[in-house]
């Protein structure tokens, strides 16, 4: 099934990523309990993943991996060039806040009790 991602909801989107889990684990002809052993998760979250429930990117990770499928989040790791306009833009909107030197304000203050005695 090819689905839209933007135009699909968040749980649709979950439901589809729980079928593909499936499928990946019947084509590696695993049970929902022998891949809960080789991640380390609970049979119930594998169910619960296979679902469509929420689920955790750590449990996804680790369920990826007992399935040998981790290459499917090549793209994630793909380094995306910055354009030079792009982080000039982002700069000016958002500045960064200049640190207060608190060795300044301690002094000043050490200077006034002093003088006040």
């Amino acid at each position: 099934m090819t689905t839209d991602l933007y135009s699909s909801t968040d749980r649709v989107l979950l439901a589809e990523i729980g079928q593909k889990i499936k499928r990946l684990r019947i084509n590696a002809n695993m049970s929902q309990k022998e891949l809960s052993e080789r991640c380390g998760l609970s049979v119930f979250s594998i169910s619960q993943t296979e679902n469509g429930s929420n689920t955790s990117l750590l449990s996804l990770l680790a369920i990826l991996r007992a399935l040998n499928a981790l290459d499917m989040l090549s793209r994630f790791f793909e380094e995306e060039p910055i354009d030079p306009i792009a982080m000039i833009d982002y700069a000016k909107k958002h500045p960064k806040r200049q640190r207060v030197s608190t060795i300044d304000k301690t002094s000043t203050n050490t200077q006034n009790t002093e003088s006040e005695w």
